[in-house]
């Protein structure tokens, strides 16, 4: 490969990399939190943690609960009506039931509110 045939690689390689960063900033995850009055857990091909909060329903996935998050699994009637804090990622997941890739919320943790 002579000295030319380098500097157009590279020179392609830059422009690629310069128009990516789009692409991989929707990968990466985003953070935050949402309050509310906890609905229920419900269930589908995956199960969702519902609260109602004041824009109106938010349901969140649930993938790899945390204790705070199981206990509202193995108690849903029960801490029905609680005031909650859920706290949340966006990212891209595969969701094979919706055809692949998507970008949805995930419940990491959730807290008590008074």
């Amino acid at each position: 490969m002579t000295i030319l045939h380098r500097l157009i690689a590279t020179a392609s390689l830059v422009l690629l990399l310069i128009a990516a960063p789009p692409a991989f900033a929707e990968s990466r995850a985003s953070k935050g939190h949402s309050d509310g009055t906890f609905l229920e857990i419900e269930q589908g091909d995956y199960a969702h943690f519902v609260i109602k909060t004041k824009a109106g329903r938010e349901s969140f996935f649930i993938l790899r609960p945390d204790e705070s998050v199981q206990s509202y699994i193995d108690n849903g009637a029960k801490l029905k009506g609680r005031k909650v804090r859920v706290h949340w990622e966006e990212r891209n997941e595969s969701i094979p039931e919706a055809g692949g890739k998507q970008r949805i919320k995930v419940v990491t943790k959730v807290d008590q509110r008074t």
